[in-house]
């Protein structure tokens, strides 16, 4: 991944979360912030995904662009590495959000 791409992760993830900011518990959001920071965009959106599709949070049709951008940029780790059940099938998580109009 180019470091083009790698500043585009970390500003559309972080523009997610602050779109997300009032839907998250403040823990979460600080530990996202964490991982987004850290670099960890893998573990980030595995997590975040989780959250949102378990939860039903809704989320806007621009949230939801914004989420499908950033699981395309996302390459899936190789077999033998960390195991991120959402990451691995972006069209599924973005099927079960709970898409709300604007």
């Amino acid at each position: 991944m180019s470091t083009v791409d790698l500043v585009k992760l970390h500003n559309d993830s972080r523009d997610l979360l602050e779109r997300l900011a009032d839907r998250l518990p403040p823990d979460r959001l600080a530990d996202y912030r964490s991982d987004s920071d850290a670099g960890e965009w893998g573990v980030l959106l595995d997590a975040l995904c989780a959250r949102l599709v378990r939860r039903q949070i809704p989320v806007t049709l621009p949230e939801r662009d914004i989420l499908a951008g950033l699981l395309a940029m996302l390459e899936i780790v190789e077999e033998g590495e960390e195991d991120y059940a959402y990451l691995s099938d972006p069209s599924r998580v973005l099927s079960q959000l709970h898409v709300v109009p604007s």
